[in-house]
Formats: structure tokens, sequence, C-alpha cells
């Protein structure tokens, strides 16, 4: 069914985001002066994990079928794709600890970086839901 293209994209963001975010988080760690530049380079494969997921996302909705499916058939969908937001926020979360034993100036843009790669790894799975209940029926 078509719906898992949406649920595929989601996975495929959310764990290339997650993998982005550890290795830009350890690099911060190792080198707190060069802050600026990991994050820059974070943005930039950040960008480059999401192309796969939009081109999915954009190809689920042009060849969605043109009758509308039922809601029942959007459960499980949106019920995996809720289940990996909510592994993302807890594994983000998680790697707070490492960065409680360094000084307090580099565990705020820690804290500041964590927030905006829960927001990130979100995103398509926010689409993902949208376009899921987009394509289903609100009667059935």
């Amino acid at each position: 069914m078509f719906l898992y293209l949406y649920v595929l994209a989601a996975v495929i963001a959310v764990l290339g985001i997650i993998a982005t975010f550890r290795s830009t988080l350890d690099n911060m760690l190792a080198d707190p002066d060069q802050f600026s530049v990991y994050l820059n380079r974070f943005f930039i494969k950040v960008s480059m994990v999401e192309m796969l997921p939009i081109a999915m996302v954009i190809l689920g909705y042009v060849f969605s079928p043109a009758e509308q499916l039922k809601i029942s058939d959007a459960f499980i969908p949106i019920i995996i794709v809720a289940l990996f937001m909510i592994i993302d926020i807890f594994y983000i979360f998680s790697q707070r600890s490492p960065a409680g034993e360094v000084g307090k100036e580099l565990k705020q843009r820690i804290q500041s970086f964590i927030l905006i790669a829960i927001a990130l790894a979100n995103a398509i799975p926010v689409i993902a839901i949208v376009f899921i209940l987009v394509t289903v029926s609100p009667s059935g």
C-alpha cells in the first residue's frame, strides 16, 4: 500500500538525522572551539539526508489512488511514524548526559543544538502523518 511510502520516508529521515546528530555531537564535544563549523556541517548533512524522504513524500502524493481510503487503513502507518517520532525524541534527549561534563557555555549551546535536532528529526514524520491523513476519507 502506498501509505507505507510515507512511513518509509519518515523512517529514513529519522534514522539519518539521528546518525548525523550523533556524529556532530561527538565532534562538538571533542573540539568545542569549532562548534559553529560543526553546526553548519550538520545543517548541510541534514539537507542531504532529507532529499530522499521529501522526494518519497511527493511521489507518494502524486501516485496516490483517486479514491480515498478508509481511516482504518491509516492507523498502522500513523502508529509506526509516531513510534519513530517518540524514539528519536528519547534518543536525542538521552544524549544530554555526555554534555553534562562540559562548561556552562558549551552546555547551553548543546542544549540548543539538541532542540534544533529534535525539530529537524520530527519534520518529515509530521509531514508524513499529514499526508497520510489527507489521503484518507474522514467518513470511513
